[in-house]
């Protein structure tokens, strides 16, 4: 696994590059936006960890920049852990974000996460049969973690947004709370007050619904959380195909 670390701390590069080293990632550095950029013509990294403040540029702003072109994990490496840099780099389309100073095990621990939920290929064989779940014209691939619309079109999502479309259709007409959601979805500590589950929900109906503002798939259900609103089946291996009940409205 190849990661690019992007950050213009010549201090924090030093101990980052040793510590991937130590744990036999390959990894490659930038230190400014204009090197990042260079970097990802001559090479596709598995995974970018991202600094929020560049001398030449917005982390944010490369973020968006990074999802209009490919679905690369994105670790966002902020200085300053607030809910305003949190919710940015969610509705950007962040795969997690760590806070400046971190613990060097805490770092290799979310990347090795995120990767797993972005590769899972390198977990399973080729030759074993998808578990698929199947819901309004969309399949949602289990196994290798993708989702199509039934005509095969492909759809990119971020880890945190395939976790989130996860956990709602495995639960199919049952509405679920934000903390309910948060549980299944993210294994690092949250608050209460986190909007990091909203701003996910905002992204996915972008991509799933043809009006996000009127949703029909993904309801809300107020002062509870989210429900999706459709018959779900699951097919693949070892499975049998079930039918979930009629969908309720928010």
């Amino acid at each position: 696994m190849n990661i690019l670390l992007v950050d213009d701390d010549r201090d924090l590069r030093g101990m980052v590059m040793t510590l991937l080293a130590r744990d036999r990632f390959e990894a490659r550095e930038a230190e400014t936006a204009a090197d990042m950029r260079r970097q990802l013509t001559e090479h596709t990294p598995d995974l970018i960890l991202l600094d929020v403040r560049l001398p030449d540029a917005d982390g944010f702003e490369l973020l968006k920049e990074i999802r209009q072109e490919s679905a690369i994990p994105v670790i966002m490496l902020t200085g300053v852990d607030t809910p305003v840099d949190r919710v940015l780099g969610l509705e950007f389309g962040a795969d997690d974000y760590i806070c400046k100073p971190f613990e060097p095990r805490e770092l290799v621990a979310r990347i090795k996460t995120v990767l797993r939920r972005s590769n899972p290929r390198e977990e399973v064989g080729s030759d074993q049969e998808s578990v698929t779940l199947h819901f309004a014209g969309y399949v949602l691939d289990l196994t290798h973690r993708q989702l199509m619309r039934e005509d095969g079109e492909d759809i990119e999502l971020t880890s945190g947004e395939f976790d989130l479309l996860r956990a709602l259709a495995e639960a199919p007409n049952r509405p679920l709370t934000r903390d309910r959601l948060l549980d299944l979805t993210r294994s690092r500590e949250w608050s209460p007050f986190d909007r990091s589950v909203d701003v996910l929900i905002g992204r996915i109906r972008k991509k799933l619904e043809p009006d996000p503002t009127r949703p029909t798939l993904i309801k809300t259900v107020r002062t509870v959380g989210y429900i999706l609103a459709s018959k779900v089946e699951r097919r693949g291996a070892r499975q049998s195909s079930s039918s979930a009940a009629p969908g309720m409205t928010a």
